[in-house]
């Protein structure tokens, strides 16, 4: 079992007809909209991979808004903002200001101390580790969003010259590594509270799947139970703490928290993701069998109503997990398997009738392209976002795919044609 708090269904689709009657979910995989869209039928889909349209630019005379559009990472550039205004949308995302502040990893310590949450020991260094800092270290850019790649783990002298050789110049801010789980939790910030939804147990680093030590793998849904102790309850309590902190600088919609979780189920606050993540999608598909509306419409609401009837409810855990199947060298993506339900059978992807998340059975998958054919990639970006109906990875802090996921991993990879050095 675990416990969440959402907008009941009915009353959240009542509210969203109401201020929301033609919205749109723009991205370049329509993967999260997705999960949502049984609970919010006349969603649209718009797909925009605004990190590839660096050349967008805002039409001197926009036609007027006649609809919504909500994104992934709005603050990723100005591509969403620029296609919404040329296709005559108004886009739900949140205030700059408070996205900068919260999203930065050094300004985010200012955040989790003004919320009275706990942190690693941490110290914000130029140039010079300080000889206090001993042990296993963490060090991260400042800005590190969506990635993971700006994330490093320490644990030599030379590790340690060669990441501030790399990024000398930089404010960086160093950690102590400390041995826990690694959680998210997800949620929304209302003009009426914060809403706290599901945790997740975030896959970072799998070496199947990443060269990066701190990348994003994936996520997969966990119960109350399957943490320490007390420690759930904690986690939902800390992001409500810093989601009120949020609101305080005028942030209002989806965001999501970092948390470590350590055996003895203290709960420290990592990072702040101060958009919609990856994760969301499961989030979902989590809320409406909880029979509450799914986080896009949430955040949808957060920007457009002054107050929204929150209830807590106590539900089933779902056992759903995500892996992120990235392109392991250069290349120019000319064949990839197409997006949709899958079984596997001997080693092989046989296509399916389409399906959703909450359908799915064990030895089934959904599969999401994050790449086309044609576009140039490079090692370490995403490919794939590869959704199971069961576990992906053991629950512990350095996770290992489990052989059924390991294997669908191996069919995806090989559908995959990639050309040039």
């Amino acid at each position: 079992m675990l416990t969440i708090s959402g907008v009941p269904l009915d009353e959240g689709v009542k509210l969203l007809r109401q201020h929301a009657p033609h919205l749109t979910w723009q991205d370049r995989s329509p993967f999260l909209g997705a999960a949502a869209a049984p609970a919010i039928p006349w969603l649209r889909f718009a797909r925009r991979d605004h990190r590839r349209e660096s050349r967008l630019v805002l039409p001197a005379d926009p036609p007027v808004a006649q609809g919504l559009a909500v994104s992934f990472a709005p603050e990723d550039g100005t591509g969403a903002h620029i296609w919404a205004a040329t296709a005559g949308l108004r886009l739900l995302a949140a205030d700059p200001a408070a996205v900068a502040a919260a999203a930065d990893k050094i300004t985010s310590l200012e955040l989790f101390t003004a919320a009275g949450v706990d942190t690693p020991r941490t110290w914000v260094v130029d140039g010079e580790i300080p000889d206090a800092a001993t042990g296993p270290l963490v060090v991260q850019r400042r800005a590190n969003n969506l990635t993971g790649k700006g994330t490093r783990l320490v644990t030599t002298p030379r590790q340690r010259d060669e990441v501030l050789r790399e990024w000398t110049g930089e404010t960086l801010r160093v950690s102590a590594h400390v041995n826990g789980l690694t959680v998210t939790v997800s949620g929304c910030v209302t003009r009426c509270g914060t809403v706290v939804s599901a945790l997740s147990h975030q896959l970072v680093g799998i070496p199947a799947l990443t060269s990066y030590w701190g990348a994003h793998c994936g996520n997969q849904l966990i119960a109350d139970n399957a943490l320490p102790p007390g420690a759930a309850a904690r986690c939902r309590e800390v992001c409500a703490l810093v989601g009120d902190r949020l609101g305080e600088l005028g942030f209002l919609g989806a965001f999501g928290l970092d948390l470590l979780v350590t055996p003895d189920a203290a709960v420290l606050a990592i990072e702040i993701n101060p958009r919609f993540q990856t994760v969301v999608s499961l989030v979902q598909a989590q809320e409406r069998a909880a029979g509450l509306l799914p986080t896009l419409g949430t955040h949808t609401l957060a920007a457009l109503s002054p107050s929204l009837p929150v209830r807590e409810v106590s539900t089933t855990h779902l056992p759903l997990s995500q892996l992120v199947i990235t392109a392991d060298r250069h290349g120019v993506l000319r064949e990839r398997a197409e997006p949709g339900p899958y079984r596997l059978e001997a080693g092989l992807l046989h296509h399916q009738a389409e399906s959703d998340l909450l359908a799915l059975r064990p030895g089934e998958a959904l599969l999401w392209c994050h790449a086309h054919p044609g576009d140039a990639v490079r090692p370490g970006e995403e490919l794939f976002l590869l959704q199971l109906a069961g576990p992906a990875a053991s629950l512990q802090p350095e996770p290992e795919l489990t052989a059924e996921a390991g294997e669908w991993v191996r069919a995806v990879r090989r559908s995959v044609v990639l050309d040039g050095a």
